[in-house]
């Protein structure tokens, strides 16, 4: 029965409910009439009290009807427009899921609310997209900051070093890294294979050596695109896997870049065994790598700029612009820590007669030649500069005259080895060197960087007046003479 009056329009419980009153006027009305049908002959006053009761009956029954259809009006209408403006209230006030969901009297107002809780789940709807919009946008927007942060970071700095360092520390920190290797590939190094930067310290195995990795083994640095490593994907994985102590139940990603063309560098990352490389988490990675790029790419060409302005463009040795700094840094070395410091003075013989009768492009083979020969006589720590077109100067730091004489007797015999038949037809005589030696000489008062380039100048004159193809060594007192022969020189730290 409930059921079914609910399922009635409004106007139509409202016509029952006054049907009702009306009903209930007209039964008050037969009652008082049903009592007093059966007096015969009323008197004035039966009829006056007649009249007095139907007016009481009909009155009451008014008032209970008139009751009765007042508190269904507000049960049916006015009651439900007050949750209903309550509901609207706190819609109005953003409290969504506090809004009721109670069913209304009729089937009017319960389509009314039925399309409002309609509005309501719509509207939660979006405020819950735009909630999580706004969460995702904090957190990009943080992201940014952090990739702003890092990228003013890494321009800042001076050195290849600190920009691996602050990659790897950036990294793993933003991507929640259990580990991160970045290692570096350069043929020409020696070792080819570097670690630049590892998390934690204790990555690598014991005794394990990246220099024993080939380039090879690393899918990356083969076909230079970036590989996801997951633990239930191929059974194949990268090479760096066999030296770091995490194993491969930790999903991987590995990251190539270029930097210059000469070397190739890896990012090696993986993540806790429970993690996921999504794909926003794939490209925040190849966004610090990018930019961590950029700045390693800046840092190459300005080390490639500063090599070139200060290296003679053929030979490859130190220029003659770059000689006075670093031979003043070497004599002040030499004087604050009490170091032999020799300075060489080297000149072809007969340059000008090769370049007359052969050519520049045979001259310029000599002048290579020699400078070859020039890098594997002499240590890392010993600098060799072209001091003019066919003069060369030599500075060996904590060496005394009599091992520069051995140096350069092993120099002469490396130049003299060299075989110019197949780039130079018809040489009638091998090229030879004339070489003054001067060591730095505190009591004679040989101390200066113009002193010690005068006193060898002086000894190379000397050769040369001793028809080249000799050594001289310059003596206390403006003198230059012959060497003892070379097997009595004694010999200097590697």
């Amino acid at each position: 029965m409930k059921r079914f009056w609910r399922e009635l329009s409004l106007a139509a419980q409202v016509m029952a409910v006054c049907a009702a009153g009306l009903l209930l006027v007209a039964a008050a009305a037969l009652v008082v009439t049903a009592r007093w049908a059966g007096v015969r002959s009323p008197s004035p006053d039966d009829q006056a009290m007649y009249r007095l009761e139907l007016v009481g009956a009909l009155s009451a029954a008014a008032v209970v009807g008139i009751g009765l259809i007042t508190a269904t009006v507000r049960s049916l209408l006015l009651n439900p427009l007050n949750r209903l403006n309550a509901d609207l209230m706190k819609v109005a006030t953003n409290q969504l899921d506090q809004v009721s969901a109670a069913a209304m009297p009729s089937r009017d107002l319960e389509a009314v609310r039925q399309t409002f809780t309609g509005m309501v789940r719509h509207l939660r709807t979006a405020r819950d997209h735009f909630e999580e919009s706004q969460r995702v946008l904090a957190t990009r927007t943080s992201t940014v900051d952090r990739l702003l942060d890092f990228s003013q970071t890494i321009q800042g700095a001076g050195t290849v070093a600190q920009v691996y360092d602050t990659l790897s520390h950036y990294l793993r920190t933003e991507l929640a890294l259990a580990g991160l290797v970045i290692i570096s590939h350069e043929p020409a190094q020696v070792p080819a294979m570097q670690v630049r930067a590892r998390f934690p310290t204790a990555l690598l195995c014991p005794g394990a050596q990246m220099n024993d990795l080939e380039a090879s083994a690393c899918p990356c640095l083969r076909q230079h695109l970036p590989k996801s490593f997951r633990k239930d994907g191929s059974p194949v994985r990268c090479g760096v896997d066999a030296l770091i102590t995490l194993g491969p139940e930790h999903p991987a990603y590995c990251i190539p870049f270029n930097v210059g063309q000469r070397m190739q560098a890896v990012v090696h990352m993986l993540l806790p065994i429970d993690g996921v490389w999504t794909e926003d988490r794939r490209q925040l990675a190849q966004t610090y790598v990018n930019t961590a790029v950029s700045t390693l790419i800046s840092l190459h060409l300005l080390a490639e700029a500063e090599k070139q302005s200060m290296t003679d463009g053929l030979t490859q040795l130190f220029n003659r612009r770059s000689m006075e700094a670093l031979l003043d840094r070497e004599v002040a070395l030499s004087e604050r820590h009490g170091h032999a410091l020799s300075l060489v003075i080297i000149d072809l013989d007969h340059f000008k007669q090769i370049n007359d009768a052969h050519g520049h492009a045979a001259g310029d083979h000599v002048l290579k030649s020699f400078a070859d020969c020039v890098r594997i006589t002499l240590r890392k720590t010993d600098l060799a500069f072209r001091y003019g077109g066919d003069e060369f100067v030599i500075a060996l730091p904590q060496t005394s005259a009599a091992q520069a004489v051995q140096v350069v007797h092993k120099l002469r015999q490396a130049y003299g080895a060299v075989d110019f038949s197949h780039a130079i037809a018809r040489l009638e005589h091998s090229p030879t060197l004339s070489i003054g030696v001067v060591e730095r000489n505190v009591p004679q008062n040989v101390t200066t960087l113009a002193n010690l380039l005068s006193s060898a100048d002086l000894a190379l004159y000397e050769a040369k007046a001793a028809n080249r193809n000799c050594v001289r060594v310059f003596q206390p007192g403006g003198t230059a003479a012959a060497p003892a022969p070379a097997d009595a020189t004694p010999t200097r730290a590697a």
